[in-house]
């Protein structure tokens, strides 16, 4: 038990740098009482879009996994449909991410965040973050506390450092297998190249 809490506790707190898409407000604690689901302020149009995109893709992966290899080609075609709106949804994202400041490079895992804002924020403010992983095109809507805030010598931005006081579990599991696949790829990237084709 207490190994597997440890093993959480790792793919939590795992960080990695990455560009993402993040928008951000300040909150005070009255808003930060309210569930998430509830949200006293509405979501941006983007996030309800992938949000709702992201829950019909779950079903969708659920009816493909009680198909019978009878039904093969309906399988086939809701793999094709679900494709299909992959593509959408990045469309979507790139009509609607018209802002290229929206674009940060950041520090993320499942337990925070930590990235560059031209505004200082003081210790234990609160924000409201709207968080689009990119290439994955997921949405996600958190809480976070600022932990850390100093300027970054020689530039007008500050590195902000927040930790996560409400963030849906679900919306950490696809923090953390973003994470992975990143870090996966970088990985990859950093191999000797196989010179087997100079044989």
């Amino acid at each position: 038990m207490t190994d597997n809490n440890n093993q959480n506790e790792r793919r939590e707190y795992f960080r990695i740098k990455n560009w993402i898409i993040i928008n951000f407000e300040k909150i005070d604690e009255d808003q930060d009482n309210q569930d998430l689901d509830d949200f006293g302020f509405k979501s941006s149009p983007r996030i309800s879009l992938l949000q709702e995109l992201s829950r019909l893709e779950t079903e969708n992966q659920n009816y493909l996994g009680s198909l019978t290899d009878k039904q093969s080609q309906l399988g086939n075609y809701l793999i094709n449909m679900n494709k299909k709106m992959e593509l959408l949804t990045r469309f979507v994202i790139e009509s609607l991410s018209g802002n290229k400041d929206e674009l940060r490079e950041v520090d993320i895992s499942g337990g925070g965040i930590r990235f560059k804002s031209v505004d200082p924020h003081p210790i234990d403010q609160l924000l409201k973050l709207e968080i689009v992983l990119v290439p994955e095109c997921v949405g996600l809507l958190a809480h976070g506390r600022v932990v850390d805030c100093k300027p970054i010598e020689g530039t007008p931005h500050h590195e902000i450092a927040l930790v996560f006081i409400k963030l849906r579990e679900a919306d950490r599991d696809a923090i953390v297998r973003h994470v992975f696949k990143i870090q996966s790829e970088q990985l990859r990237s950093q191999r000797p190249d196989n010179n087997d084709s100079t044989r």
